[in-house]
């Protein structure tokens, strides 16, 4: 007899974009999904009605049967996070604090939420039905908007003494360096970020360097957007744009320089990078790698797998509605059996 599905609604909530999806908790499968960007310039109140129009959208794609309720929701944001309580504490990208975004879809929905640091989720979707699956001490960097990572420690996710673990985005590479979005100078997230990549490019291209993106990206800026789209770079790239090449090599040698400090610091068992920008552009993922292997001391260097995040876009909204299920007491089959990997 077929097992009953189980079905959460996971949400994304990003700098750049939100996703929300109906996915079915006990496979990791997307069943439907909705997605906008986020629009974070323009305040608190619409990032917290996209995301309801977002979660409603989805759920209405999904077309579940009466019997095939959503058991929670489950919300991963780029930021800080209060987790017992659903807060989000500080979120640079997304220019919120304090938003009580918990209690706000439950308000909606009414069912239970949790919520939780993007990336942190992304790990958990990538553990349960992803890259991570097999290993029980791994890190899951994800390249966005920010640069942010999730923990998983034998097992679980690691979340540090005030919940904050995982921020490699603002560990210090360059003293003195480039002002981050947090206030800071140096931070990875001021070097090898979209937003980071997006400020190089328009500054050389201020200051007369030619380039295929200078129409495209000025004409996208000026609509409203803030940072140039993985595709448009990757379309530079395969046109061979010199500017473009620079640019993305100079920000994946900075990030293969942090990953190669994870290695001889964590040394995890593995590392998995996502996010857009990783997934559409392969010159960043391959230089970051190379240079993790040469940052590294020899023998991380050599054994630690770098792989790409298997569920792509899906990894957050996949683990976010894990959370969200797991929260709500809903025993997961891909949690189950990870488990007794790790105990054999």
């Amino acid at each position: 007899m077929p097992k009953q599905k189980t079905y959460a609604l996971g949400i994304d909530l990003g700098g750049t974009k939100t996703l929300a999806a109906v996915v079915d908790v006990q496979t990791g499968e997307v069943l439907a999904s909705a997605r906008k960007r986020t629009r974070a310039e323009r305040g608190a109140d619409f990032v917290s009605q996209r995301t309801i129009e977002l979660a409603t959208a989805a759920i209405q794609s999904a077309n579940l049967d009466a019997s095939d309720n959503l058991v929670a929701i489950g919300v991963g944001a780029a930021g800080m996070i209060d987790r017992q309580n659903g807060v989000i504490i500080d979120a640079p990208n997304l220019g919120v604090r304090n938003m009580q975004l918990g209690q706000i879809l439950q308000k909606q929905f009414n069912v239970p939420v949790a919520v939780g640091n993007d990336v942190e989720v992304a790990a958990r979707g990538e553990f349960l039905y992803g890259s991570g699956r097999g290993y029980s001490n791994f890190i899951c960097v994800f390249v966005g908007t920010g640069i942010g990572s999730g923990i998983v420690q034998e097992g679980h996710l690691y979340t540090g003494s005030t919940g904050t673990a995982g921020e490699i985005g603002h560990m210090v590479i360059q003293a003195g360096g480039r002002i981050c979005g947090c206030g800071a100078r140096g931070c990875l997230e001021a070097y090898a970020s979209r937003t980071a990549i997006t400020r190089a490019i328009m500054a050389e291209i201020h200051h007369g360097r030619q380039s295929v993106l200078a129409s495209d990206a000025q004409r996208q800026l000026k609509q409203g957007e803030t940072i140039i789209r993985s595709g448009i770079l990757a379309d530079a790239i395969r046109q061979k744009d010199e500017l473009t090449i620079e640019v993305v090599e100079e920000a994946a040698n900075y990030l293969g320089i942090a990953l190669g400090s994870i290695m001889n610091v964590y040394n995890p068992e593995s590392i998995i990078l996502g996010g857009g920008v990783i997934e559409a552009i392969d010159l960043l993922f391959d230089t970051a790698e190379h240079r993790a292997r040469t940052a590294a001391l020899a023998t991380p260097a050599r054994r630690t797998p770098i792989h790409k995040a298997k569920l792509g876009d899906f990894s957050g909204v996949v683990g976010a509605a894990c959370m969200g299920a797991m929260a709500a007491g809903i025993q997961l089959d891909g949690e189950a059996q990870d488990n007794d990997k790790q105990k054999k």
